[in-house]
């Protein structure tokens, strides 16, 4: 009797954390009456760098059984990998925008503030890097031109964009 049998796929936003699915089923052909399947899948996936195709495979030594008994032999197994995916975290850095009476001295505020998404434990941003000023009456654009991340900050674990404030 021939069956197949697939390791769970697992996905999640990155969060520091392992994902693993231990799971195992039979995904095409049927057990017979009274067998089980005994089969665990050994994968894991902690940074979006470790996802990839059949990455959550079954370890070696499943097997069918029917009460005590091994009845592997009855089987002609195909065994498939799962696949165990780890998203990126969406951060949004804003320049934070100011206002101010006209005095003939520009103004600037290089500073800004995270407007979607966080940082997982102690990773985060070493630098970022705001540019604006405005001298006359008006308006014009306060915009991050470029970050650098910590030592211990994976970038593919992390997709950033950047959001644009105005001067008044």
């Amino acid at each position: 009797m021939e069956i197949t049998i697939t390791a769970g796929d697992g996905e999640q936003t990155y969060n520091g954390n392992a994902l693993t699915n231990t799971e195992v089923t039979v995904t095409s052909g049927e057990l017979l009456e009274g067998d089980e399947l005994v089969a665990t899948a050994t994968g894991s996936a902690t940074n979006v760098a470790d996802t990839a195709e059949g990455n959550n495979p079954i370890a070696a030594g499943y097997k069918i059984m029917h009460g005590d008994t091994d009845v592997t032999e009855n089987y002609v197994i195909t065994a498939e990998a799962g696949t165990l995916t780890i998203n990126p975290v969406e951060i949004e850095l804003t320049a934070d925008s100011a206002t101010k009476e006209y005095d003939g001295t520009a103004l600037t505020k290089n500073t800004y503030k995270i407007t979607k998404g966080a940082f997982v434990g102690e990773e985060g941003l070493a630098s970022v890097t705001v540019e604006g000023s405005q001298t006359v009456v008006g308006k014009s654009a306060n915009t991050i031109t470029g970050h650098t991340l910590k030592e211990n900050t994976e970038a593919e674990n992390y997709t950033i964009a950047y959001k644009q404030e105005n001067w008044k």
